[in-house]
């Protein structure tokens, strides 16, 4: 009798090790890939691509190491996990890496180069009898920085001097009536020389010489450049 109540709960013991072994073994565990979490911590350091330009190219290391860690994922969906990580670290590689790039582009056109003082095309407007402001005036010889955009020319390359004017309108339908505040000539230091660039807005650096009798003198203009920056 006692042998067969010992039978039974040995029986009853093994029975339950066999449960408990097959509950553990359907727990599904699946490796989180390395290539994801190194992809989201290469994203978070792009965001100082804002303020240092090397950090850029950590945008651009979390992009691909993204991109890299999604086909991995791909090729094994039931062994590797971490597919919403990766796909928010691609996603927040890809928004800092354009956006980066946009504003480090932005301020290298806007801000001036040291020594340098920037004047838009809007204050250099004569005034209502054609004269050149007297603010305008004081800043001959000074060295400025300004954006607009290269007067069509035949030439493509290997440009010394163009003409430099304040919108892309003037480029598409040049006029007689265009306005002389409106354009600028531009000769580049000796030994220097651009390229054209169509339709696009470029930067200007150069010492700035103004004509106050441009009015007396037909076929001249008041603003001219002497360039030694070109953007």
């Amino acid at each position: 009798m006692a042998k067969v109540i010992f039978d039974d709960a040995l029986k009853g013991a093994y029975s339950d090790f066999n449960v408990e072994q097959a509950s553990e073994a359907t727990v599904d565990y699946k490796q989180v890939t390395t290539l994801g979490v190194e992809s989201l911590v290469a994203a978070v350091f792009g965001v100082l691509g804002f303020f240092w330009t090397p950090f850029i190219l950590a945008s651009l290391l979390g992009l691909i190491l993204g991109i890299l860690a999604q086909r991995k994922i791909m090729k094994a969906p039931e062994e590797i996990s971490g597919g919403a990580m990766t796909t928010i670290a691609v996603a927040l590689s890809a928004v800092l890496l354009v956006s980066s790039v946009a504003w480090k582009t932005y301020a290298y056109f806007v801000s001036a180069p040291p020594g340098y003082q920037i004047l838009p095309f809007d204050d250099m407007a004569l005034t209502k009898d054609g004269a050149v402001a007297d603010e305008i005036a004081m800043l001959d010889g000074h060295k400025v920085y300004i954006q607009g955009y290269m007067y069509p020319t035949k030439q493509h390359a290997g440009i010394e001097s163009f003409t430099l004017v304040r919108t892309l309108g003037y480029c598409q339908y040049c006029s007689p009536g265009t306005n002389p505040a409106d354009m600028i000539a531009v000769q580049m230091e000796r030994g220097q020389s651009v390229k054209y660039k169509a339709n696009k807005l470029v930067a200007v650096g150069g010492v700035l010489t103004v004509n106050p009798n441009w009015r007396d003198q037909p076929g001249t203009i008041p603003y001219s450049i002497k360039a030694s920056v070109f953007r």
